[in-house]
């Protein structure tokens, strides 16, 4: 069986962050029942860090300014709803979850543009982005959320949650987006990471890892 699989998720903006967990839980699932086999070239599937561009897309309850020159009742801050949309004045219910700043600004001229304005010029501001929270369950001390923060690695996490059980196998699964409503669950030998195992680097988190430590069989 192969030792990484994909799974169909449906986009952030039609659905609730529990959705996400529930996809990451189906993928830990197919791979922790069929062995504790690392993935083949485990590192490479996750050596990339995260890029500026995918930490700054946003999440539901981020805030935002929307500014439009020369509209002054089109321009404001907003809250993103738990699904994912702004409601946005003349447009309605406006899905951004998902998107950076520039990708909004060019929705909304879009939008605009066809509908109300003539050649509407749209600015996007943060106001304030949380980050997306990596979650560790399985065998660690005090499963959760912990707050991304740009330079998180897979170490940095199993630490905050209070390290391994004596439970714990030796090997762990990350679960991570990979776009177009996708995901990918890839088999880590943990234990080669913390021992400083040759070859066996510590693995760069994204925004919205799931990590998953499973049980060790008896």
């Amino acid at each position: 069986m192969q030792q990484s699989a994909l799974c169909e998720r449906g986009p952030m903006s039609i659905k609730l962050k529990f959705a996400w967990i529930v996809v990451s839980w189906l993928c830990v699932v197919v791979l922790t029942s069929c062995s504790g086999t690392p993935t083949p070239d485990w590192q490479a599937a996750l050596q990339q860090c995260p890029t500026d561009a995918e930490i700054g897309r946003f999440e539901p309850w981020d805030r935002l300014e929307i500014r439009v020159y020369g509209e002054q009742d089109l321009t404001g801050e907003y809250e993103v709803s738990p699904l994912g949309n702004i409601n946005f004045p003349l447009l309605g219910n406006i899905a951004i979850a998902g998107l950076r700043c520039d990708e909004i600004e060019t929705l909304l001229t879009a939008q605009l543009g066809q509908q109300y304005l003539k050649n509407p010029s749209v600015v996007c501001v943060n106001k304030e982005v949380k980050r997306t929270a990596v979650t560790v369950d399985g065998q660690v001390t005090t499963p959760g959320s912990i707050e991304f923060r740009p330079g998180l690695m897979l170490t940095d996490a199993i630490a905050q949650s209070a390290g391994l059980t004596v439970r714990a196998q030796k090997t762990l699964v990350i679960t991570r987006k990979i776009g177009d409503g996708k995901t990918e669950a890839v088999v880590v030998p943990y234990h080669l990471i913390v021992t400083g195992a040759e070859g066996a680097s510590n693995v760069c988190l994204h925004p919205g890892d799931f990590i998953y430590v499973p049980e060790a069989p008896f």
